[in-house]
């Protein structure tokens, strides 16, 4: 009976041994095919973030294109709005210099007001 017991418990080792091989090998797949997976998205994700910006060249060209040949100075355009953005920055500054405390209370107000519309 010792013989019985002794075989039995051989094979249970050896039958634990199969699981835990099995568990291993089954591990070490999936995180191949994960790593393959991510891989895959990666180049996707490159792929499509190419496309995008080769789309968004090609309509900025295209409505540069059509601005111009309506009459539209593009160049004179972006001049115009980076002198603007400049001043705007000088008023701004300016502000901010000559009345420090209502220049805080308008920017907490307005952080107030976005976070009131994000929370909604």
């Amino acid at each position: 009976m010792t013989t019985t017991a002794t075989s039995a418990k051989r094979q249970a080792t050896a039958a634990v041994k199969r699981a835990k091989d099995d568990l291993v090998e089954g591990g070490e797949t999936i995180a191949n095919e994960a790593r393959q997976t991510a891989d895959r998205v990666k180049r996707e994700a490159g792929a499509i973030e190419d496309s995008l910006t080769r789309g968004a060249e090609d309509l900025v060209a295209t409505v540069g294109e059509k601005l111009r040949s309506v009459g539209v100075d593009t160049d004179r355009l972006t001049e115009v709005a980076k002198e603007q953005a400049t001043d705007l920055q000088r008023l701004i500054e300016a502000e901010i210099r000559e009345r420090p405390l209502r220049a805080l209370g308008l920017a907490a107000a307005v952080g107030l007001f976005v976070g009131f519309l994000s929370a909604r």
